[in-house]
């Protein structure tokens, strides 16, 4: 009868101690639902948000552009900003930079759960609970890091190249439309020379002081002339045209350009300037390099991959297991082989392109400087026959004013002068084109070029009104 009473207080402690746990328990579990739902609302709220794309219509469509006159350094500038292609260009590099990125994202884990519900023996809930995580990507990380780096690479300098790319035509796209203006308006004052001439040669004609031969003769090159100026002008167009395209600028942009400075690229640059460190052919070294790297990942991918699974069960006897589980993925009949020798031969194309730009940069190099040596020849040529053309043709309107030389033959000796005029534009259009494609080509950024080209206090010559 004495235990009695120490028995009853027994378990009243023991049922206030189960009542103690069952509401820690309670709390935890209260607690761990509450984490569990934060940690899923936080996963819900860093999720990127769907974003509709702006509508086209409203968009413009190209840009303003400045009404200012036109220097061959403000073309090139302007070009980088607002030449489509070039806009283009760095929304592909923005997303090889993100897909850079992406590529050095580990896998996710795999979590996976199942719960199994007696269905006629058995006293609990069996539950399987397992985390695997893929341990080949660790071991192949590596190859594929230099792969990913080496790809961005070649993303970054073939944009570099088109850049360069884009300031050289600009440049030569420039010289060839202001000269082409220089062109025409010397074939029209030409042509109103001529009609000069056959207005003033009307009335000698009817008085019988010269003969319808001359008149003839006038208004046949009056006709040639025309044609040529005609041909000139259509050519003008289109090469405007195209200088628009080249700076983003609309169709109906009038454009005034100033005298283009000459290309002033000295032997010593040149020669100190390596064609391997161009762009492209840095971009194609890039390239062996992204394949050589994807040659040692295929070796590896000859071993088997590795999984590493942690789980932990139950069964409906409430007996709790916890594991630790290796998958392998044997290669044996996965074609890896073949995969090899696939990157293998891709790694040797990436060579010979590589070696194939190098022999055609130096034979482009060759060929620009032997053009650049007759375009010279020429121009030095035709620079010592013209002032003896002009003298000549002087004499002949003075000996003409007095009679004593046929107007044909002075008429003749014009020509000759106007043509030469022309071949000498042409002439020294052709070199600066040339000049201006030389630094590219020998590895020299052409934007540089132009800045530091740049003359200051140029006169405006318009080239559309």
């Amino acid at each position: 009868m004495a235990a009695h009473p120490r028995a009853e207080s027994d378990k009243g402690f023991m049922f206030i101690k189960s009542q103690l746990l069952n509401q820690t328990t309670c709390r935890w579990r209260a607690a761990a639902r509450a984490g569990t739902l934060l940690i899923m609302l936080a996963a819900v709220a860093g999720c990127a948000q769907y974003q509709p794309l702006q509508e086209m219509a409203g968009m413009p469509i190209t840009p303003t552009p400045p009404k200012q006159v036109w220097t061959l350094e403000s073309a090139t500038r302007y070009a980088f900003k607002h030449n489509p292609q070039l806009i283009e260009s760095n929304i592909q590099l923005t997303l090889a930079r993100q897909q850079a990125g992406l590529a050095n994202v580990p896998p996710p884990m795999s979590l996976g759960f199942s719960l199994d519900h007696p269905w006629q023996q058995g006293l609990f809930n069996a539950f399987s609970l397992s985390v695997s995580q893929d341990l080949s990507y660790w071991l192949k990380q590596a190859p594929r890091k230099q792969a990913t780096q080496a790809r961005l690479r070649q993303a970054i300098l073939n944009h570099r190249w088109q850049a360069w790319q884009l300031a050289a035509a600009v440049q030569q796209q420039y010289v060839t439309v202001w000269y082409q203006q220089k062109h025409l308006r010397l074939l029209q004052a030409q042509i109103q020379w001529v009609d000069q001439r056959i207005t003033a040669n009307a009335a000698a004609e009817q008085a019988g002081l010269i003969t319808a031969d001359t008149q003839a003769l006038l208004l046949t090159n009056a006709s040639q002339w025309q044609q040529m100026a005609n041909a000139a002008n259509l050519q003008r167009i289109k090469n405007l045209a195209q200088l628009r395209q080249l700076l983003g600028l609309p169709a109906d942009t009038a454009l005034h350009l100033t005298k283009p400075p000459q290309p002033a690229l000295s032997p010593r640059i040149i020669n100190t300037s390596s064609i391997t460190q161009r762009p492209d052919v840095l971009a194609l070294k890039a390239a062996i390099d992204e394949q050589d790297a994807q040659y040692r990942q295929a070796l590896i991918d000859q071993f088997p991959s590795i999984s590493l699974g942690l789980t932990r069960a139950q069964d409906t006897s409430k007996v709790q297991t916890i594991g630790v589980g290796i998958n392998l993925v044997l290669p044996s009949f996965d074609g890896n082989r073949h995969a090899i020798s696939v990157v293998k031969a891709s790694r040797k194309l990436a060579a010979e392109q590589y070696q194939h730009r190098l022999l055609q940069i130096r034979s482009d190099f060759a060929a620009l400087r032997q053009k650049q040596a007759e375009l010279q020849r020429a121009g030095k040529q035709i620079k010592a026959n013209l002032p003896a053309l002009r003298q000549r043709l002087n004499q002949a309107e003075q000996a003409m004013a007095q009679g004593l030389v046929n107007a044909n033959s002075v008429d003749t000796l014009r020509q000759t002068v106007v043509n030469q005029r022309l071949a000498l534009l042409q002439n020294t259009a052709a070199r600066q084109r040339a000049g201006y494609a030389l630094p590219a080509l020998v590895g020299i950024d052409p934007a540089i070029l132009s800045v530091s080209n740049a003359v200051a206090n140029q006169s405006p010559t318009p080239t559309e009104r």
